[in-house]
């Protein structure tokens, strides 16, 4: 059986009011609902930000509206509102400045959808730089490389007989 669950310790994060952290729970309700332990006691000290890391170019999330409602299903599994929104739209290695600048409208009308603001952008390193004149604040990220390739589909030649 697969359930989503937080290792004992991560309850400091919330424990100890003189720390901060984050804690990435997943992009769908399944990890939600491992956050909702910890729900009373965030509430309880209220203050936190709990981002909504939107990308547009992923299958569940391609326009505004889908993406407004897996956040809302987030929400109601853990029990605690979004704040704001991060913009994450990228297709990994593959992503450009436009890839990063034609997620600007989906990401606006989320935005205005949601009535969240817009907390920050992220793209890799290289496109970050590209982007600090056009956007802000944009977080660089550096990629995690790829710890092997899945082989290639490509068909191979054999002969029909023999």
């Amino acid at each position: 059986m697969d359930l989503p669950a937080l290792p004992a310790e991560a309850y400091r994060l919330v424990a100890d009011r003189e720390s901060y952290g984050i804690m990435d729970i997943g992009g769908d309700d399944r990890g939600a609902y491992a956050l909702g332990r910890y729900v009373p006691s965030i509430l309880e000290e209220n203050d936190y930000r709990m981002a909504y890391v939107a990308n547009c170019y992923r299958p569940l999330t391609r326009t505004a509206e889908d993406a407004l409602e897996v956040m809302r299903e987030i929400e109601a599994a853990c029990g605690l509102k979004f704040t704001c929104i991060i913009n994450n739209s990228n297709l990994g290695t593959e992503t450009t400045l436009e890839t990063v600048l034609e997620s600007l409208d989906f990401i606006q009308k989320l935005s205005e959808i949601s009535h969240l603001p817009v907390f920050l952008h992220t793209a890799k390193a290289d496109v970050a730089s590209a982007l600090q004149d056009k956007l802000n604040p944009v977080l660089p990220l550096q990629l995690q490389e790829k710890y092997f390739d899945l082989p290639t589909q490509k068909p191979v030649s054999r002969p029909l007989w023999g």
